[in-house]
C-alpha cells in the first residue's frame, strides 16, 4: 500500500490515527515555510483532516515525559513529544520513516507503523 493510502484509510475510518496537536503545527509550518503553500489551503487541508472519522487529535502531551526523553535519548524535542504521546497513550507504533528515530524508539518500546505488524492507533 502506498503511504498516502493510510491517510485514506483514516479518512474512511478504517484505521485510527492519533495525531498530537503539535504535529498539525509542524505540518503547517513545513507547508508554509518550505513548500510555500498558501495559508488558506493549509487551513482547508487541516480542517478537512480534522473531520475524518479515523483521525483523533490529542493535546495529551506530558512535558515531564518529554523531558525524560529529550535531549537524551531523543535529540529532537518534537520527536520526544511524539514518542511521549505514544508511550502515555499505550499506542503501539508511530508513523515515521526517520530511520534514526525508529532505532531510538525501538529502545523505548515503540515501533514504526510502517515496519510493524500491528496496525492499531499509530501516532
Amino acid at each position: 500500500m502506498r503511504n498516502g493510502g493510510r491517510l485514506i484509510h483514516a479518512e474512511e475510518g478504517q484505521i485510527i490515527a492519533v495525531v498530537p496537536q503539535f504535529v498539525l503545527f509542524e505540518i503547517a509550518y513545513v507547508l508554509d515555510s518550505f513548500y510555500k503553500v498558501p495559508p488558506s489551503k493549509i487551513a482547508d487541508a487541516i480542517r478537512a483532516t480534522l473531520t475524518y472519522p479515523g483521525v483523533i487529535v490529542t493535546d495529551d502531551c506530558s512535558w515531564l515525559r518529554v523531558l525524560d526523553n529529550w535531549p537524551e535519548p531523543l535529540a529532537s524535542i518534537a520527536d520526544a513529544a511524539i514518542v511521549s504521546v505514544a508511550l502515555a497513550g499505550n499506542h503501539d507504533s508511530v508513523a515515521t520513516f526517520d530511520q534514526k528515530l525508529i532505532r531510538r524508539m525501538k529502545a523505548l518500546g515503540v515501533s514504526s507503523y510502517f515496519q510493524s505488524s500491528a496496525r492499531a492507533a499509530p501516532v
